[in-house]
């Protein structure tokens, strides 16, 4: 397009590559620090809810003090005549949902990594007040140039340290099938949530099918309140009882029986991770439930 956005006039707008979540986004060039960037705008009619755009302005602000990395970076919020854009980190990639779509099921050994590097991410966001509250494949991207994995839209995250709550109880915000129970029935949420939705993520990447399912919302909603996935080991030969075991804790129903904490579960996925081999031959099962048999032990 060659439109300049900044204060400067350092960043030139390139072509657009989404649209979705109360905005579009588009692919800039920074001159000045010499790097491709992501650039988020807020839609007009979003722009004119109150809500939707103190959400908008706290993502950038608040949330752009997460480093870690395997959180998208995001570098600032500025505003261009009346419309307000996000500038963040560009990942060259695709996201899970893509990946799924374009290959099935994946291998063991890459589900777990993934999801073990999604974990430590957000153990990292938890640590400093924050629930991503939308985890889903079409916000976990896998950069094509050295397969490090980015979490990213953080825009409808709850921040657990802030004074005006701007999702009033018994208000539902999420995605259907990877929204945890007490999420779907608009209740308090915390890191739990979270581990719910990734834990329903393994569950896709590893049988290519969503753990709750329905042709309309409600009856995913439903699903999700009421009923159990089918056992991953039968739709996956590949599945280890360990592997199977950690995501039926994590998709627990009851918070309260849940793995309580992020971090716990990104080290359960580094367990799981470097008790294997590249390929795992069925001679590999007893030493996979040997690593993780003190987790389970003592969870």
């Amino acid at each position: 397009m060659g439109l300049r956005l900044g204060a400067d006039r350092s960043i030139v707008v390139m072509r657009k590559l989404g649209k979705g979540g109360g905005g579009s986004v588009w692919l800039g060039w920074d001159e000045k620090n010499q790097r491709s960037v992501a650039l988020k705008f807020l839609d007009p009619v979003s722009a004119a809810d109150p809500k939707h755009r103190e959400r908008f302005i706290r993502e950038g602000r608040r949330f752009g003090t997460l480093r870690h990395p395997n959180i998208v970076r995001v570098h600032g919020l500025a505003q261009s005549g009346t419309h307000l854009y996000l500038v963040s980190e560009f990942v060259d990639g695709r996201n899970l949902h893509q990946l799924l779509s374009a290959e099935g099921q994946m291998k063991l050994r890459h589900a777990l990594e993934i999801t073990r590097d999604v974990a430590l991410g957000l153990a990292h966001a938890h640590s400093q007040g924050f629930v991503h509250r939308d985890l889903k494949p079409e916000n976990v991207m896998v950069r094509s140039a050295d397969g490090r994995v980015k979490v990213l839209d953080f825009g409808i995250a709850k921040d657990l340290n802030a004074s005006d709550a701007l999702t009033q109880f018994g208000h539902y915000l999420g995605t259907p099938a990877y929204s945890a129970p007490e999420q779907v029935r608009g209740r308090l949420v915390d890191g739990r949530s979270d581990i719910f939705s990734l834990g329903v993520i393994l569950y896709e990447l590893l049988s290519g099918k969503t753990a709750f399912a329905g042709r309309e919302s409600t009856e995913i909603l439903r699903a999700t309140l009421e009923d159990h996935p089918e056992p991953l080991v039968k739709l996956n030969r590949n599945v280890e009882t360990p592997v199977a075991q950690l995501i039926d804790r994590m998709i627990e129903k009851d918070p309260r029986k849940r793995v309580q904490d992020m971090a716990a579960v990104a080290e359960a996925l580094s367990a799981l991770v470097a008790g294997m081999p590249a390929d795992v031959q069925p001679e590999e099962e007893t030493r996979i439930r040997t690593d993780l048999k003190g987790f389970f032990r003592d969870g």
